[in-house]
């Protein structure tokens, strides 16, 4: 007896814990009862694990079939010893002996050969299978070579069907062979970009172990790449060459070896691959600040990308204008310097058009740029809170507002008084024992609050007063007002200080190295100044300079309107510990494309990032020795957003541009999240089936709704340059199939071009028809274990006896004993409730 599924014998470990519990609830049944049910459930279980009982084979009449292997990879030496045998066989057993010679296909023996490109073995044992219906006796001559469908499943179809088969192993003659295994190269390629082209070899000899000395030719389309002489070591060996990708296109790319010593087969001495040039990559890099993406577009220019870089006023706000780019990288850009509509364009550009975002760091992004509850953030692979940290320190504020008299207004609400407003809600952002100062100033300065701690209730109304009191004056002297805010904000006790100067003019004075010494010279004391520029009659040149040298944010604002919410952003980010700027060592997370093939131990040190939180789903690949994230990664819809929380370069990675890996660094960052060809809207690929391909195409909208009723065409190029024409038909929801018979050996090209409510779409693929797994280099060993499995299921024998035709055994088919099994643990049920109800022990 077999028992056929005997993984369910696992079952039967529940059985004790059925005990168990019938314990623990006090026994309330009678023991016999408990005996009964676990034997119903043995008998269950023993049922599902399909039990059988081979019964003794019978005589019976009927044809015999000698199957025998003619393919080419017998070499003609061993067909015809297979032949002989096969024809001997047939001879022994009688004239009702039927012979099937098969290779690539199955043909009658003796009649005509078989295609030997091939080793069909499936098929032949599916051909005996539909010749014997009543069952049978087979005789299978081959190496056990087998090209063709799931052999094994054949042969357990013939057994079930009543077919024995024997087996004779028969082993091809030992030839000299050498062969091209493989040809490598990447699959996708950037023009300009170089790459490597390697080619595997295989050289199997008889006896003399001496290498082969042999020419090596290598073309790229219709050119001769490069050619050759080489040797060739026994075993495999491979030969690499670099090209560089130059237009876009398609890529053909093929290898023939030709040996000068003996060789059998000279089909498997070819072998092609196919590559997808794509043109440099479109990169708009836009820069938050003058020139700050200079560094990093100059590198990424270096590294063959097209950067066009642009002012945050330039960045398109639709969509269709957008994607004319492959991938947006922000540098330092604020969320205030952005329109609702540019932001939203920017989410969608990723999520609907699969494009690329990556987002860099600097003192105007992320929560530092106001990132928080916009559709920026939400394609970011980061959360804008910072992480949780302890109580965080005091902080000293100082508010310089311009009070001049071009801050007054003829009607309507005065930009003063919404600057009043700003600093009044400054206020509500600062904790009991911070401390701020607010100092007007017009050609003069006056303190309207002098540094002091703020405090709760009845203090904090009493600095709201004296701000909502301030007086408007004359003129503007913006460095005078840096001269006497600065060094007092320097003066203060606490050991986190910021300003923040508003201004809607232009000062007296312009001297800019004097700007520049102020404002080093508070840096050195650990201030930061960010600077809010108010109209269009502001000097944004110098508030933006001011606020890249005291390594704060510079703000404009057309709608004075918005100053209070910017202002209270301002006071928030002081009282915030949303930035770690100290010497940080930049940490492996875990492995990732973004970084392949570089040594985390050489990148070099941060001196400072925007510390936040990365969401659930993103991919941390470099982090903060305080696990901060630094780089993150995440799939946004249809593309992918980078975020790299420090600086391209100065504030806070000012090392990096030094660093010999800048440009490969950020080149490949940046290419992680280009989209490749096959993330667009329309989808094709090829199914290889045994004498040629299936074509599939699958069409849908941005929107992912399939694109129906579409005319769908396809351009094929043979390796020869000839070209055929098809149409593709609808087979299901957007999507479209054909198959096409291909003959050659070698590369293709399939152009298909689909049309559809005057919309036009386009893909090129590569196909490589191989040449056939006849002629590939074996093992014997493998052959023989198949036939022995063969053998195996079907009741077989290793041992070829020959009878005459009256005397085959027919197997008899397996008697199932589930049934049973079944049928007893039922009658055993009905005796379990009959005990239960005391109808059997009355």
């Amino acid at each position: 007896m077999i028992w056929q599924a005997p993984h369910m014998f696992w079952l039967l470990l529940a059985l004790p814990a059925l005990v168990l519990i019938w314990r623990r609830a006090g026994r309330r049944l009678p023991w016999r009862v408990v005996v009964l049910r676990l034997t119903i459930l043995t008998l269950l279980i023993g049922a599902l694990a399909n039990p059988v009982r081979q019964q003794a084979d019978t005589p019976a009449t009927g044809p015999l079939l000698v199957i025998y292997d003619q393919s080419d990879s017998l070499t003609p030496a061993g067909q015809a010893a297979i032949r002989a045998e096969a024809e001997a066989i047939a001879a022994a057993a009688g004239p009702q002996t039927r012979l099937l010679a098969f290779g690539a296909n199955v043909v009658a023996g003796n009649e005509r050969m078989p295609d030997g490109a091939g080793s069909d073995l499936a098929q032949a044992l599916r051909t005996a299978r539909q010749l014997l219906p009543s069952g049978g006796r087979v005789i299978l001559i081959g190496d056990g070579h087998n090209t063709g469908g799931d052999v094994l499943a054949e042969a357990q179809r013939a057994a079930a069907a009543g077919i024995r088969v024997d087996v004779r192993f028969i082993a091809a003659p030992a030839a000299p062979e050498i062969a091209v295994t493989r040809l490598d190269a990447p699959a996708l390629v950037r023009s300009g970009e170089p790459f490597d082209i390697t080619v595997t070899t295989t050289y199997q000899p008889i006896d003399d172990p001496t290498p082969i000395a042999a020419d090596l030719r290598i073309w790229v389309d219709e050119q001769l790449l490069g050619e050759e002489s080489v040797v060739i070591p026994p075993g495999q060996y491979q030969f690499t060459i670099t090209h560089t990708a130059e237009q876009p296109g398609l890529l053909s790319l093929r290898t023939e070896i030709i040996p000068t010593g003996n060789d059998t087969f000279a089909a498997n001495n070819v072998a092609a691959a196919t590559a997808l040039v794509m043109p440099p990559p479109r990169i708009l890099l836009v820069e938050g600040s003058r020139d700050n993406g200079a560094v990093l577009g100059a590198a990424l220019t270096q590294a063959g990308m097209e950067v066009e870089r642009v002012s945050v006023s330039a960045v398109p706000g639709v969509l269709n204008r957008l994607a004319m780019y492959d991938g947006i990288v922000l540098v330092d850009v604020s969320a205030n310097q952005l329109s609702f509509e540019q932001m939203t364009a920017l989410r969608e550009v990723v999520r609907s058009e699969g494009k690329g975002l990556t987002v860099i760091g600097g003192n105007q992004s992320f929560t530092l740029g106001g990132y928080a509850r916009t559709p920026l953030a939400e394609a970011l692979p980061l959360l804008m809170e910072p992480p949780p940290r302890p109580q965080r320190a005091p902080i000293s504020l100082l508010l310089i507002i311009d009070r001049s008299a071009s801050m007054s207004a003829s009607f309507g609400v005065s930009k003063f008084d919404l600057a009043k407003e700003a600093a009044i809600l400054a206020l509500t952002a600062l904790q009991a024992g911070d401390r701020i100062g607010i100092l007007a100033f017009d050609t003069d300065t006056i303190w309207t609050i002098p540094f002091q701690a703020v405090g709760k209730g009845t203090a904090i109304a009493e600095l709201q007063t004296r701000i909502a009191t301030m007086a408007i004056g004359g003129g503007t002297n913006i460095e005078r007002a840096l001269a006497v805010g600065l060094p007092a904000l320097a003066a203060e006790p606490h050991s986190v200080r910021h300003a923040v100067l508003l201004t809607d003019g232009r000062s007296y004075s312009n001297n800019y190295p004097r700007y520049q010494q102020l404002v080093e010279t508070a840096r050195a004391a650990q201030i930061t100044l960010s600077t809010i520029a108010i109209g269009t009659d502001a000097d944004t040149d110098l508030l933006d300079q001011l606020a890249r040298w005291g390594n704060g944010r510079y703000y404009f604002v057309p709608d004075a309107a918005d100053l209070p919410r910017i202002t209270l952003q301002e006071s928030e980010i002081a009282g915030s510990e949303l930035t770690v700027e100290q010497p940080s060592p930049v940490r492996l997370n875990q492995p990732h494309p973004l970084v392949r093939n570089f040594d985390p131990s050489t990148l070099p040190l941060l001196d400072g990032y925007i510390a936040l939180q990365s969401r659930p789903e993103a991919t941390v690949v470099l982090s903060s020795p305080a696990d901060d994230p630094l780089l993150s990664v995440w799939q946004y819809g249809l593309g992918r957003s980078v975020a790299w929380t420090a600086s391209a370069a100065a504030p806070w990675a000012t090392r990096w541009p030094g660093w010999s890996e800048y440009d490969r660094f950020w080149n490949q960052v940046i290419q992680y999240t280009i989209p490749t060809p096959d993330s667009g809207p329309l989808q094709v690929w090829v199914e290889p089936l045994s004498r040629g391909i299936r074509l599939m195409v699958d069409a849908q909208t941005i929107g992912g709704v399939p694109i129906d009723l579409a005319q769908v065409n396809a351009q094929i190029t043979f390796p020869d340059q000839r070209s055929q024409r098809i149409s593709l038909l609808q087979i299901g929801p957007g999507r479209y199939s054909r198959d096409v018979a291909l003959g050659e050996v070698g590369p293709y090209r399939v152009v298909v071009a689909l049309f559809a409510d005057g919309q036009t779409l386009q893909r090129s693929i590569g196909y490589v028809q191989a040449p056939p797994t006849e002629y590939a280099i074996h093992d014997p060993a493998q052959g023989a274990e198949r036939l022995r499995q063969i053998a195996a299921i079907t009741g077989g024998s290793t041992e070829v006896v020959v009878v005459d035709e009256a005397s085959v055994a027919m197997p008899a088919s397996p008697q199932e004993l589930w049934p049973w099994l079944a049928a007893l643990a039922l009658a055993l049920w009905v005796g379990e409730i009959a005990l239960r109800r005391n109808q059997l022990y009355a």
